[in-house]
């Protein structure tokens, strides 16, 4: 893969973005052209209806394709001066043109994004040694997984697959229905799980999206077989802010009560824990649910997001403190999006006293 498809494997283009920041539209294409390191070259990138992007790197006095920036071998001061410049180039790129998604697979990402609008189940990374595995719970029992896996590992899979790494789904299904499934192209049993109970399905679009929906609600249904289960224990959740795109600062300081964009099946009374993301990788504050689900009626202006919640703000504290070094070492390895916390990190904010078993409501 080249150094910008690569780059972009995870990301999909905000169109409503592009011309904004420069790109001009024309025959169905988006195309944007700039200068770097100080003029030596010119970058161009081009994204389709579909989204993908392809770009190329021209040597502004020579008026020829700079080879040497996608030959891993080259890598002399001045090839990895200009990997660095390009590098710059597209992150400035990046940042307000595209969205970051969770999975490589497309329709991985259409099932985490129909997940979050059906039920709002939260998203985590449970294996330190396999940070790439997503799994999702319910009234925190698992009931799907989504992880990159190389083919051959797969239980006789196709010569087409062998030496190639694809996406798989890992659901709990009827046993009755197991070797229906198992007969199925793309289907295999369950890696990582029991194969009496469970299933691997290749995420690369050729599997029925309908069935494949079917399967992830009894699969959910199987971890959660009473809806009358209410879970309403309380939670306490990890969620991470990037001050970049939002002041929760500003926002703190103008009133303790704040809304904030609905996140997983957070409810009244559970706390929340918000993150800063990088350059200051710590815990700052801590909240309280109020109220959860309100609609979105114009406070945020984007449309994706349907509702909000009302936070309470408990505790602020000093940036040196709720480190990230420091929550490693309470089992927290990834703070990628809403999480719970761990049974160790909650035992050491009740010990000081932060957290209490019976908050007082408003």
């Amino acid at each position: 893969m080249s150094i910008l498809s690569t780059y972009f494997s995870r990301k999909v283009p905000l169109f409503d973005h592009l011309i904004p920041y420069g790109f001009t539209f024309e025959d169905g294409l988006y195309t944007y052209e700039t200068y770097f390191l100080d003029g030596a070259f010119i970058a161009s990138f081009t994204i389709d209806s579909s989204g993908r992007i392809s770009g190329k790197v021209i040597d502004s006095d020579l008026k020829e394709p700079y080879l040497p920036l996608q030959n891993e071998r080259q890598m002399g001061p001045y090839v990895t001066k200009v990997r660095q410049a390009y590098q710059e180039l597209l992150n400035h790129l990046a940042e307000p043109c595209f969205k970051e998604q969770p999975f490589l697979s497309k329709q991985a990402n259409d099932l985490a994004e129909k997940i979050a609008k059906e039920w709002s189940d939260p998203r985590d990374y449970p294996f330190e040694k396999h940070p790439e595995f997503a799994t999702y719970r319910v009234l925190g029992k698992w009931y799907l997984m989504i992880f990159p896996l190389l083919a051959d590992k797969l239980d006789n899979p196709p010569k087409a697959l062998l030496g190639k790494e694809v996406t798989l789904i890992t659901i709990k299904v009827d046993p009755k229905i197991l070797p229906r499934l198992l007969s199925q192209d793309g289907v295999y049993p369950a890696y990582h799980m029991s194969k009496k109970h469970w299933v691997s399905i290749i995420l690369d679009g050729s599997f029925d999206w309908e069935v494949l929906w079917q399967l992830v609600c009894q699969s959910r249904y199987l971890a959660n077989p009473d809806p009358l289960a209410t879970g309403e224990e309380r939670d306490y959740w990890i969620i991470p802010a990037n001050l970049k795109y939002y002041d929760i600062d500003a926002e703190f300081a103008a009133n303790r009560d704040i809304l904030w964009t609905q996140k997983a099946s957070i409810k009244p009374g559970d706390y929340v824990l918000i993150y800063i993301t990088a350059p200051t990788k710590a815990i700052r504050y801590l909240c309280r649910v109020l109220k959860s689900a309100i609609p979105n009626d114009g406070y945020r202006q984007d449309a994706t997001i349907e509702q909000l919640m009302l936070l309470s703000l408990e505790e602020s504290f000093q940036d040196d403190w709720l480190t990230f070094e420091f929550l490693k070492k309470q089992g927290i390895n990834a703070i990628r999006g809403p999480r719970r916390a761990t049974p160790q990190l909650i035992a050491f904010l009740k010990e000081k006293e932060y957290l209490k078993d019976n908050p007082s409501k408003d």
